[in-house]
């Protein structure tokens, strides 16, 4: 994230203290300011949209670094075993450090060897094979 928009984002917590005394005492007394809401409506909006941007930005990042076809090895397998490739998708779902295949298994966020130093031809998880095909 660029300091800017962490900048942003501080400048909104600190005042959002404020913002909430004044709406409360606006509600409270019943006397409707129009330019005290919009004021915090386009605030939330503009950071809204600067993160919803970073977001794509950041994901774009991410997806460039995995393999085209979606396909990685499975997180946590058993020592020694060979080790199942599960399909992530298109859009995968980040868990931490690890992504979340079609199926649910958890999977390494790289291509190429798993930890036992075995290749990454691994063989293909037949229900994400049976999610991509239907």
């Amino acid at each position: 994230m660029d300091h800017r928009l962490l900048d942003r984002i501080r400048d909104l917590h600190g005042s959002l203290g404020t913002d909430l005394s004044c709406i409360t005492r606006m509600v409270e007394d019943d006397t409707p300011r129009a330019d005290l809401l919009r004021d915090l409506g386009e605030r939330l909006c503009e950071l809204g949209a600067a993160l919803l941007r970073r977001s794509d930005d950041v994901n774009a990042d991410v997806l460039a670094k995995l393999p085209d076809d979606g396909w990685l090895p499975e997180a946590g397998a058993r020592h020694r075993a060979l080790v199942v490739a599960h399909n992530v998708g298109a859009r995968p779902l980040r868990c931490g450090r690890i992504y979340l295949a079609l199926c649910g298994a958890p999977c390494f966020p790289f291509y190429g060897r798993d930890p036992a130093g075995r290749t990454a031809r691994h063989e293909r998880c037949r229900d994400c094979q049976d999610r991509l095909f239907r």
